[in-house]
């Protein structure tokens, strides 16, 4: 796993550069040491072939950004993030906003599953009045959700191709390629002078800038494009099994669900797709 968070991390494998990440601090010795912002670091954009496509590695850092900030509750207290199991920290309490988590009654001899607010587990239920919920009605309320979207069938699958049209952004892609361009050129001017050993801190400022715009559109159009696989990939779902009633499934949940909110009375639960239902 550390590997593969490596490789989500490392801006190599996407084709680009970051320079100075470490520097001489004796030229006899030829001692290098890690950069952390005692001399300028530069950005280089498309310096090698790339070995993971751009989109990908984008939205992996996306991903990881929620993971390594859950912050749920009034208090927005910082929560863990856990993929033991499917609905772990994507439950969350309609009331105060925290996370779910899954504990164990033993009731006469006999475990029994359930799910809890967690402010409510360790402030007590002066904080927190929301119910506790049994596993089998959680899922049930999951399922019952997955299967009205298939009883939607075709008419699902046309609202849903609607919605890809709505967000495709040909608008962004054209503001990139606009700052493709310029950061090309400034980008052959850094190489350049980098290879003669010359100083490029001139560029600095105005390389900063073009890639802190572009880095901006590159998350929107990543976020736009996953959008799109996440309702083209809940349409080939509907087409897959439209009319069957399927049962609760880990794997499934994890794939076509974004999160579930618990309310007293009822769920509502979200589709990646940003379809929401109540149950």
């Amino acid at each position: 796993m550390e590997t593969i968070k490596k490789i989500l991390l490392n801006e190599k494998y996407i084709g680009d550069a970051l320079l100075h990440k470490t520097f001489t601090v004796d030229f006899l010795t030829k001692k290098r040491v890690k950069n952390e912002g005692h001399v300028p670091q530069y950005y280089v954009e498309n310096s090698h072939e790339a070995t993971i496509p751009k989109e990908l590695f984008l939205q992996a850092q996306e991903e990881l950004h929620r993971r390594n900030n859950i912050y749920t509750g009034t208090d927005k207290n910082k929560r863990i993030y856990s993929s033991k199991y499917a609905l772990s920290t994507i439950t969350f309490c309609g009331d105060c906003g925290d996370i779910y988590r899954r504990v164990y009654w033993n009731i006469r001899g006999r475990k029994e599953f359930v799910w809890r607010c967690v402010t409510r587990i360790e402030q007590g239920p002066e904080t927190c009045k929301n119910r506790t919920v049994k596993e089998g009605d959680l899922y049930d309320a999951v399922m019952t959700a997955i299967n009205r979207l298939l009883a939607g069938g075709d008419n699902m699958i046309r609202t849903l191709e609607e919605n890809i049209h709505a967000v495709i952004g040909d608008t962004v892609e054209y503001k990139i390629s606009e700052i493709n361009a310029l950061l090309e050129e400034k980008q052959k001017e850094v190489i350049s002078l980098a290879n003669k050993g010359k100083d490029y801190d001139f560029l600095a400022d105005e390389i900063d800038s073009l890639r802190e715009k572009r880095q901006s559109l590159l998350v929107e159009d990543a976020s736009l494009s996953g959008e799109n696989d996440r309702i083209d990939e809940l349409i080939g779902f509907i087409r897959r099994n439209k009319y069957r009633t399927l049962r609760y499934d880990d794997t499934l949940v994890r794939k076509i669900i974004q999160n579930v909110s618990v309310y007293d009375d009822h769920f509502v639960i979200c589709f990646k797709s940003g379809i929401e239902m109540e149950v």
